[in-house]
């Protein structure tokens, strides 16, 4: 048993460790374009060898057409010789070296005695330029070296108006400047004009020479995407003045600080830990920049930030609840500054999101299913079903906002950016539930949950499940924002009970025979469905259920779900197989995964597990798959006011599990997992670790900078209550347990047992005390009172509620 305690004050662990090997992926032919890796800064993104690059935020169609903008890539730099245009290149070969962010042609002519190395990367400092290098090296030849190239900028973007090619010069260097503006706004409501963007480059030399004097030479062509000329000048300068190639070493260092899980025991598995973390955390922004972006983050796509330039494919760059549930909880854990960025997104597009809930009839926000730059639906047109029924978006986008609160306890964002999004989202599934008679309970009609291939069923239990965590969530943060000079001034006490009657008596189906949740109401056990659905309130949604239910839910419905469904579907089943301890299933599951989705030679994930391609870059499989490591084999959950590592574990053919840096309440650690137990490393807290109590095996301990702890079963940081009196409010606000399915009438004595009201004597007037406890919480009937034929309930169905279309 390890209870060893050590401090190493100025040591850190959170360095990036692990064979270079790992990084590197190498093919010896130019790829397909579904599995050519997508390089990308959080600013710009493309796909290598493509002629399209893209800006985040920068959209062009109307509604469900809208996609993103395809600015031509004058920065598609290729060598003739080994050009993805050649269909037989000879001495050429290819490489993605993830550690430093690059895509890599190498010719080496054995006959003519040289070497070319050619380097292509999006700068992550200076996040607007796309820097190509190329190298020529003498080996034996004693000639002129003449190299071809090709800039294969395709054709004129159909999504640009562009004004006169211009001219710019920078410190003594002329580049060409191309201006213009997209050509269609996404929703005129919402956007008065197209988005401007504005491209400076140079033309590149047809041939590139190495004189017989010279052994070494290089060429360096800059390509800068910025949304204004001066944007572009500014980048230009900068650039001249610094060394922006060591800048973008400190960056993709600091990334891989945060993102670099690590096994050892096997490299086949550390590569895909590897792919997955490059290709997710490259769409997101650094920590630092060379100028300020004019556009906030306007969020994840399954296909991240270098596809989606056309419409009709891959998803046309469009923010889904792949990014709350899928990419969001491993950002949040590692990330977390841009996980706040990821949900500040959606606090952008509000309007849209309130003129929605209110053009379908319901209160407060309404997130579409598909959401680009404005916040309207963008779903296209052939798929009328989805917007139609699949809501659970709107309580997906609130959950990923309460794990953001149990991840860092901030207080101030809490009764800030949260306050409408928790509050409004509420009021919406307030507004969206149906009073059932014959039930005394509210239902959830017309809707269609994660398994997309049922719509307009009855009390999808995913949906009520959220929706009822989005509920709490709202009376909660409600209670904290409400009151005169608050956020939320016009929040009553009645509208916070509301939130939590109507959570409570949701429907929760249930089927008692088998010890087992259908899926919805209508479900016939045995219906193939889609993808992961009701094995998602294990996990993520953790709602509380009895170990047997938990295991027949993940046995029923693996064996009905479709074989080739997308790989986050077996990461879930692998963290519930976990969670019961089943270990080779969950290895069978984990292994499911990822072999059939990671395509060679550049282990690009993609969305079918058939071999078809589907959307390239699929990042939201790999979220699945971080999940699976963090949240499974590590054992790494939030809850409210904690973080609990529990029985962690290696995956299949590990002998050692590294995670560099996991991010709780102002305080960093690395997580490192061995054969018999594992240790926490701490980095600097300073006054953070004042508010954090640690347990190791449930044995309290001193909490230090740059302090390891070691263990064998499990290990808790548990957030104490804050002294400063701001907190005050928080101490009187309570988080209450996600509980459903209770009726109505069953309510009253729940509540009063809640508030410690059990034994009231005839004495001080238990008729009255009741009656005024009953009015209180909303106008309650008699206890006495009994349902009959064809009787309503009208005084219980408080929210409005919504018939069909």
């Amino acid at each position: 048993m390890w209870l060893l305690t050590l401090c190493a004050f100025g040591l850190s662990s959170m360095t990036v460790a692990g064979s270079d090997y790992n990084f590197l992926f190498n093919a010896t032919k130019p790829p397909n374009k579904a599995v050519t890796p997508t390089l990308a800064n959080g600013h710009l993104g493309f796909v290598v060898y493509g002629d399209s690059v893209h800006l985040n935020g920068v959209y062009n169609g109307l509604k469900g057409v809208s996609h993103r903008a395809r600015i031509p890539n004058f920065a598609n730099v290729q060598l003739a010789n080994c050009s993805s245009l050649v269909a037989q290149p000879k001495n050429c070969r290819y490489q993605l070296d993830m550690r430093s962010g690059k895509f890599r042609t190498i010719l080496e002519d054995p006959s003519g005695g040289y070497r070319v190395l050619h380097e292509v990367y999006p700068n992550r400092h200076f996040d607007q330029t796309i820097v190509n290098r190329v190298s020529l090296r003498r080996l034996q030849s004693k000639q002129t070296i003449e190299i071809d190239t090709r800039q294969l900028s395709g054709t004129k973007s159909v999504d640009l108006e562009l004004a006169p090619l211009d001219t710019m010069d920078v410190g003594g260097e002329v580049y060409f400047v191309m201006c213009g503006r997209t050509n269609q706004v996404e929703d005129p409501r919402y956007q008065a004009e197209g988005h401007s963007v504005c491209v400076a480059y140079k033309q590149i030399p047809r041939k590139l020479f190495l004189t017989p004097e010279e052994t070494d030479r290089e060429y360096v062509f800059l390509t800068v995407f910025s949304r204004s000329r001066q944007e572009a000048e500014r980048e230009l300068e900068g650039l001249r003045k610094h060394d922006f190639e060591r800048l973008h070493r400190l960056e993709m260092d600091r990334m891989w600080e945060k993102y670099g899980l690590r096994v050892e025991g096997s490299d086949r598995l550390d590569r895909v830990i590897k792919a997955s973390a490059f290709y997710l955390s490259s769409s997101l922004p650094s920590s630092s920049t060379f100028q300020p972006s004019s556009y906030p983050f306007y969020g994840l796509s399954p296909s991240g930030l270098g596809r989606g330039g056309k419409e009709q494919t891959e998803y046309q760059g469009h923010s889904f609840w792949d990014t709350e549930m899928w990419m969001f909880p491993p950002i949040l854990l590692l990330d977390p500054a841009n996980a706040r960025r990821l949900l500040h997104y959606r606090t952008l597009v509000t309007e849209a999101a309130a003129d929605y809930a209110r053009s379908n009839g319901y209160e407060g926000w309404q997130y579409a299913w598909e959401s680009a730059f404005t916040g309207c639906e963008t779903t296209p047109d052939h798929c009328p079903q989805v917007p139609e029924y699949q809501h659970h978006i709107t309580g997906d986008v609130a959950y990923a906002a309460r794990l953001y609160y149990y991840a860092t306890g901030d207080l101030e964002w809490l009764r800030t950016e949260a306050c409408r999004l928790a509050y409004e989202t509420a009021r919406f599934w307030k507004s969206r539930v149906d009073y059932n008679p014959e039930t005394d309970t509210f239902d959830i009609g017309r809707i269609m949950g994660p398994d997309e291939d049922h719509h307009n069923v009855t009390n999808s239990i995913y949906t009520n499940v959220i929706a009822a965590h989005n509920l709490f969530f709202g009376a909660f943060v409600g209670c904290n924002c409400r009151g005169p000079g608050g956020p939320l001034p016009e929040a009553s006490e009645d509208d916070l009970q509301q939130f939590l009657r109507v959570a409570r008596s949701l429907t929760l189906p249930y089927n008692a025979q088998y010890d087992v949740h259908p899926e919805y109401k209508e479900y016939t056990f045995g219906t193939q469905i889609k993808q992961a659905d009701v094995v998602l309130l294990g996990y993520p949604l953790e709602f509380p259920m009895k170990q047997s239910t938990k295991a027949n839910n993940l046995r029923l419905y693996s064996m009905v779900t479709r074989p080739d469904g997308p790989a986050m579907t077996w990461a879930i089943h692998t963290i519930g197989h976990l969670d019961l301890n089943e270990l080779d299933q969950a290895a069978v599951m984990f292994r499911k995964s990822y072999q059939q989705y990671l395509r060679a030679p550049f282990h690009v994930w993609s969305e079918n597990g058939d071999g078809a391609d589907g959307a390239g870059n699929f990042i939201t499989g790999a979220g699945g798959f971080l999940q699976s490591l963090i949240n499974g084999y590590a054992g790494v959950r939030l809850r409210h006011r904690q973080l609990v590592i529990t029985n962690p574990r290696l995956p299949p053919s590990a002998r050692q599990f590294f995670i560099p840096q996991l991010n709780y309440a102002g305080v960093a650690f690395s997580l490192d997992i061995g054969q018999h137990g594992f240790r926490i490393v701490f980095g600097a807290g300073g006054d953070a670790f004042d508010k954090l109590t640690l347990l190791v095996d449930s044995v309290e301990r001193n909490l230090f900078d740059g302090c390891e702890y070691s263990g064998t079963s499990d290990a808790t940081l548990l957030l104490r209550q804050d002294d400063d009196p701001a907190s005050d409010q928080l101490a009187t606000c309570t988080l209450h347990e996600t509980v459903l399915g209770m009726r109505l009438a069953d309510q009253d004595g729940y509540l009063f047992s809640r508030l410690q009201l059990i034994v009231i004597t005839v004495a001080v007037g238990l008729a009255g005390v009741l009656y005024s406890i009953r009015v209180a919480l909303g106008g309650k009937r008699k206890a006495t009172e009994k349902r009959k034929g064809g009787q309503s309930k009208p005084s219980r169905r408080k929210p409005k509620s919504k018939s069909a279309k």
